[in-house]
This record gives structure tokens, sequence and C-alpha cells, in this order.
């Protein structure tokens, strides 16, 4: 069973990448999609949880509360919390809203209880929705994985263990590391990155509605280097609520806003200037802010990342994705948490509070910037030999495996421990 946001008109490679993965099959398989939003048809079984199910109930916080109690019960606290907070909490929205969290989440119980899935995937582990779906797996005993775009242009991935800093590939750096790769494939590599740079690759695009210069003169910082702070939606991205997991995802800051108030002050300690991008899906919680609250930084809701890479001498986030269009570019890139660059020698890591400034000099000398073309492509290569498949997206020719291989690979995951799966992509056996 594949869950995901897949009836949005934007999103018709979900389906089509799912049919030739089904096609490709290494034995016999049943594909059951559950969508999330509006309708779709596909060659399987497609559970339209957007339709049918309409329970009427008084209280939504009592019912999920409830709901939860019955389905998962060791993760009540956190995923009501989860929910309160990535949904608005207080906001006019938030009724409407928790009522349709409330009946995905009873379309899903229904699914699980009809089809009997073997392994589950989801797309995006952190939202409040899957992040519920996920202690409801559990808490079945029903095993599960995670697939999402890919970490670089024109690709799709899939994780057996968890995402981003709960992967295998942020957790055991060196076990990814040590993917063989040949110099003809890091060669293909450094090529591909290179026909990158200048793409404005982005999963959210943007235009420059707001000058970034311009900002930046009128805030009377533009006389001082620059860093851009790129912000993520930290209820998608294992950084709120606050919980275990959040020590894979970010071990300093408990959000963007943390991050943001300990950067402005020490900008003003070292004469630098920030620009922050919320990102364009959380944008809206950063309204409030006013311009002398953070005297060395100017905050742009508005306007493109890929400007604010190209005006600066160094990208910061906590875990973004952004930090691989900044290396791209070749932008010294400071990492305040953790994702798949994580120990990789591509980035400047802080690992606690006291090392940023620390951290921001040295990023600023850029040690690294010798080596950062070449490392970037031995990364590229063995993401491209061990994590990422062609989606079929672009047309960049640089992936080697599609569909017949993450076929195998969900395969194995189905039979074999998480930890025997792991190993085999290492040695890419599947």
């Amino acid at each position: 069973m594949f869950s995901a946001v897949f009836g949005a008109a934007a999103r018709p490679e979900r389906i089509r990448f799912l049919h030739e993965v089904k096609a490709a099959f290494p034995v016999p398989v049943n594909f059951v999609v559950f969508n999330t939003s509006e309708t779709v048809e596909a060659d399987f079984p497609v559970v339209n949880a957007a339709r049918g199910l309409n329970p009427q109930f008084a209280d939504p916080l009592e019912t999920l509360q409830a709901l939860l109690t019955e389905h998962c019960p060791d993760k009540v606290s956190l995923l009501l919390d989860h929910a309160r907070g990535e949904l608005g909490y207080g906001l006019r929205a938030f009724d409407l809203m928790i009522r349709k969290h409330i009946r995905m989440i009873l379309a899903f119980c229904r699914a699980l209880d009809a089809h009997e899935p073997d392994y589950v995937y989801l797309w995006n582990q952190f939202n409040a929705l899957h992040r519920t779906f996920e202690a409801i797996l559990e808490h079945r005993g029903i095993k599960m994985g995670f697939f999402h775009d890919g970490v670089l242009p024109g690709s799709i991935a899939l994780d057996v263990d968890g995402e981003m800093g709960e992967s295998w590939i942020a957790k055991d750096p060196e076990k990814f590391m040590s993917v063989e790769v040949t110099e003809a494939q890091v060669a293909r590599a450094a090529a591909f990155m290179a026909s990158q740079a200048g793409m404005e690759n982005n999963r959210h695009p943007q235009v420059e509605e707001i000058s970034v210069a311009q900002s930046l003169s009128l805030a009377k910082l533009g006389d001082r280097p620059v860093m851009f702070f790129a912000g993520q939606n930290d209820w998608h991205a294992g950084i709120k609520p606050k919980s275990p997991a959040r020590a894979f995802h970010s071990p300093v800051f408990a959000g963007s806003m943390e991050a943001l108030e300990t950067l402005d002050r020490i900008a003003g300690e070292i004469g630098l200037a920030i620009v922050f991008k919320p990102h364009p899906l959380s944008r809206d919680r950063f309204a409030f802010l006013r311009a002398h609250e953070f005297p060395n930084t100017v905050i742009l809701q508005h306007t493109s990342m890929n400007v604010c890479i190209d005006l600066c001498d160094i990208a910061a986030t906590i875990a973004s994705q952004a930090c691989y269009v900044a290396l791209q570019e070749n932008t010294p890139v400071m990492m305040l948490g953790r994702n798949q660059l994580t120990g990789k020698g591509l980035t400047y890591d802080v690992t606690a509070a006291d090392m940023i400034a620390a951290t921001l000099r040295t990023a600023l000398d850029d040690p690294l910037a010798g080596s950062r073309a070449h490392d970037l492509a031995v990364h590229a290569a063995q993401l491209e030999q061990a994590y990422l498949f062609d989606y079929g997206t672009q047309d960049a020719g640089f992936y080697t495996r599609g569909a017949a291989e993450m076929a195998r690979l969900m395969h194995l995951s189905v039979c074999e421990p998480v930890e025997n799966v792991i190993d085999a992509i290492v040695e890419r056996t599947v």
C-alpha cells in the first residue's frame, strides 16, 4: 500500500511511476493506493480517502484522542501535539482541518482492514497524518518504509528505515561513504552537477517579488558578508513537535524561529547580514515578525531561494534540501541540523550552539572550497548508485536505476529485516 497526495493535478508522475514499478516487480504483487487528496484512478485499487467517510462528531479533539488511544495508545500525547501544531490550533481553519485529519485516519484504518497489506510506503514521513499512520502501523506490526522526491533533480528515493536525519545515510555516514564508485561514475556525476548549476532547481517554484539586494541595502546591511538562512516547514521535517526523534534532525534548535534568534545575535557580533527565507509552505507563520526584532536580518517571504543563494557568501539551514542547491552553486553550507549530507565532508556541521560563531567564521574562510566540486561529484555518484532512482521527470540522462531496480528493492524490503536490506544496498546486490 502507498499513501500520498496522489490527487493533485501537478503530481501525475506518482501514479505513473507506481505503474512502472508494479509492472517490473519480480513476483506477483498487489498494489493499493491510499490517496489523501482529490480523486485519482489507476490500474490497481485506489482508496480516494477525501471522499466517502463523513462521520459526525461533536468535539474533534476528544474524538481524535479517543481514536489515537484505540489505534496507537503509546503515542497519543505526541500525536495530539503534532496535530494541534501543524494544523494551527486556535486558527479559523483548525476545526475543518482536524475533522479532515480524523476522516483520513478512519479511512486508513478501514483500508488496512480491507487490504491487509504486508508493507506500507508513506510519502513524507513527518507530516502529522503520516506520523499517525506510522504509529498505527507500528502498533499493528505492519512493516513500512518511505518514498519521496530525491535530493537531486529528477530522482525519487526510497527509505526503509526513515527519512533525512533518521535514514541510515545520515546516521551511518561512514557506511554510505563506503559505497564504491568508479572514476567514470564520478566523472558522469560531476558533469551532471555542473549541468544543474544555474538551473534554479526548486520543488516549490518561486519568483523574486521582493529584491534581495535592495532589501539588504535599505536595511543598511549591504556592506556586510551575507548568509542565506533557508527555513523549512518544521512540522514536516521531523523538528516539531518535541520528541526523541528530533535529535536525529535538529539536536540544537527546536525550530527555525529559535535558530533565527541565535543566528541574528551572532551575526551582529561578527558583522554578518542574514537573509532569512521561510519555507513556502510555512511562511505565513512568520508574518508577525518585525524588522527591529532582528536588526541583522532581512526576512523575505516572497522571493526566490536561488537569488538568495546567488547573492550570499554562505548558506545555512537546519535540514532543508536547499543545501544541495547551494552546493551545486559552489556555495559553502553550514548545517545546523542533520540530513543526508551529514558527515560527508561537504558541509560545515554544527553539533552545539556554542560552535556556531566559530563555524560561521570557518565557513566564510571556506577551506573546503578546493575539494568541494570533486567531493560533491563523489557524493552524487554514491547517491546515484545506492539511493536515487530515475523518476522520469527530467531528461537528465544521469540515473541508471529506475522502476525495475526500485521494484527489486521493495521486494527485498518485504522479505528481509531492515539491516539486511541496508547491507544489500551498500553492496548493491539488490
